[in-house]
């Protein structure tokens, strides 16, 4: 069983997202007017540049020597390092600069991260001020500056579409995993990797019953099983928990109308997801007895293989979508977008490119979004298999890989998304309106939690006329 950091995050984030995004939008904030045409960009690397290795860890990130930046243009980096003071655990992205920056005559990435906590605070403070002021990095990732849909439409990030495309990064070369903050056909934020998480339902839940089509049909199965477990993990909030069960939909279930701008959150199954939340939150009682589990979903095997691995038994159930049950992408913390209002914006997409092309994708690890890629890993992983079957290993048993094995491997990678960001603003009234009911607060009713995100929200897009 596998739950990722990514999923714990506290919700500290997107409410501090909220307030920059005010200060962002009261200040003018924007491009200055100095980002350039597509076809001035100098394009350094393209998706092909290089050769691939195979042979991991060959290719070797080392730091060069502060006086190699002489003369270089400097291009400033914010991110997130949740493994800053550690040992030995360190982001892909240092690899990424300390390699590009040893191979780039032009362009030196000037790397600023913090830590989780009130370092996180004090960047995210700073951020809002200085991005806020017509100034900040030059490129961002969404660990310091979480991205919504505002975010996106604001002119605050840089359209990277036209640069992509002239790059040879393609839906056609690339998983659609690469392009993580999407608003129509514009890109503002790129993924140089990518994880995909599965879901599983516990048959004692199930029973009889077909696996649930829709998120109402889960809620009901949850609320009718008369027993006593929790949501994929003992240590996870309610608020996790309603966040899984509402952010797959870009109307929040039908009940946000952004044509009309109107919302309605007083219908049947919105108290059925605050009922499910607050039922299997973390009591301290439940311990870890899952009846919805998440699995990691590796990229060069079958999902069956994953469910047999973490969960057993259970009943694969997907992640809930608008348009139906799909596996889920993890928003990767080291996605990268490029301020708006940069002075370097040829450089920044220097090293963006880079992230992507041949070179850079040896340096990430496993799961990289190239498909090139993918194919020779997967063929690798074939051959050990077929050794494995002649010399088993029965400690560490690997299926027998096949063209019908890999169909189904890259169907799913190739058909899993990430959540929608569209309704992220009031996502976040509801979360904070919702929190005292979900926490089991006694006095807290869900008459009266339901009023008050129901004017909330619709203050919210009021002001969106």
């Amino acid at each position: 069983m596998v739950v990722k950091e990514s999923k714990r995050k506290n919700r500290m984030q997107k409410m501090i997202l909220l307030a920059c995004a005010v200060l962002l939008f009261t200040s003018g904030c924007g491009s200055r007017g100095k980002t350039q045409e597509t076809e001035d960009i100098e394009i350094f690397y393209h998706a092909d540049d290089g050769e691939f290795d195979l042979e991991y860890g060959r290719i070797t990130s080392w730091t060069p020597l502060e006086e190699a930046k002489e003369g270089k243009v400097i291009v400033t980096l914010m991110a997130l390092d949740l493994n800053k003071g550690a040992e030995n655990l360190r982001s892909p992205l240092t690899g990424l600069v300390n390699q590009f920056n040893s191979e780039n005559e032009k362009y030196w990435i000037e790397l600023e991260t913090c830590g989780a906590g009130a370092e996180f605070l004090t960047m995210m403070d700073r951020l809002s001020v200085e991005i806020g002021a017509g100034g900040g990095p030059d490129i961002m990732t969404n660990g310091v500056f979480p991205v919504t849909q505002e975010i996106m439409d604001s002119g605050i990030l840089v359209n990277l579409a036209p640069y992509l495309e002239q790059s040879g990064v393609t839906p056609q070369t690339y998983f659609p995993a690469y392009a993580s903050a999407v608003s129509g056909d514009r890109i503002y934020g790129i993924s140089y990797c990518f994880s995909v998480d599965g879901y599983a339902l516990d048959p004692a839940v199930l029973g009889d019953r077909e696996p649930p089509e829709d998120v109402e049909a889960l809620a009901d199965l949850l609320l009718e099983y008369p027993g006593h477990g929790s949501f994929i993990g003992p240590s996870l909030r309610g608020q996790y928990i309603l966040e899984h069960l509402l952010e797959g939909s870009e109307d929040i279930w039908g009940m946000v109308d952004w044509e009309e701008n109107t919302c309605d959150f007083t219908g049947p199954l919105f108290s059925k997801l605050l009922e499910v939340a607050r039922r299997y939150r973390e009591d301290g009682k439940k311990g870890y007895d899952p009846v919805v589990q998440c699995y990691y979903v590796d990229t060069t095997c079958p999902p069956s293989e994953g469910i047999q691995r973490f969960c057993p038994g259970s009943v694969p159930i997907g992640f809930y979508f608008d348009d139906g049950s799909h596996y889920q992408l993890a928003k990767n913390g080291d996605m990268l977008m490029i301020n708006a209002n940069t002075e370097h914006l040829e450089g920044a997409y220097a090293f963006l490119s880079y992230t992507l092309c041949q070179k850079g994708q040896n340096l990430v690890g496993a799961e990289r979004v190239n498909k090139e890629f993918w194919e020779s890993s997967y063929q690798y992983q074939r051959e050990l298999s077929e050794m494995r079957q002649v010399l088993p290993d029965p400690q560490y048993p690997m299926p027998l890989l096949d063209d019908e094995t890999r169909q189904e491997t890259l169907a799913v990678i190739e058909d899993a998304r990430y959540m929608s960001m569209r309704a992220s603003a009031i996502l976040n009234i509801i979360y904070e309106e919702a929190d005292g009911y979900l926490e089991g607060v006694s006095d807290v009713k869900l008459e009266d939690v339901i009023d008050k995100i129901q004017n909330r929200a619709q203050l919210y897009l009021d002001e969106r006329k």
